[in-house]
């Protein structure tokens, strides 16, 4: 696998987290768009056609629920996903 990332992705990489989307073969982002009834849109910024990876955190809810400090962490991850475009 190349790693054809730039600098500041490295960087963003390691200091944020990676991109919500990116490509299994050189690990640069990847735009993907869905809609509704049919195939999502995806732009590369690679002329690779193989997978697109999406990392995502799964958080596991008991029979209880959440309690708040752990929902307002979720919510707080979940928004600073929103805005960097990032798994936060």
């Amino acid at each position: 696998m190349a790693d054809d990332r730039s600098a500041l992705e490295r960087l963003l990489w390691a200091k944020i987290g990676p991109p919500l989307y990116y490509c299994a073969e050189c690990l640069r982002t990847v735009k993907v768009t869905p809609v509704e009834g049919g195939e999502p849109i995806v732009k590369r910024a690679c002329e690779h056609t193989g997978q697109i990876m999406a990392p995502r955190k799964a958080i596991c809810v008991g029979k209880g629920g959440m309690s708040l400090p752990t929902r307002v962490k979720v919510a707080a991850m979940q928004v600073a996903s929103a805005v960097t475009g990032r798994t936060v």
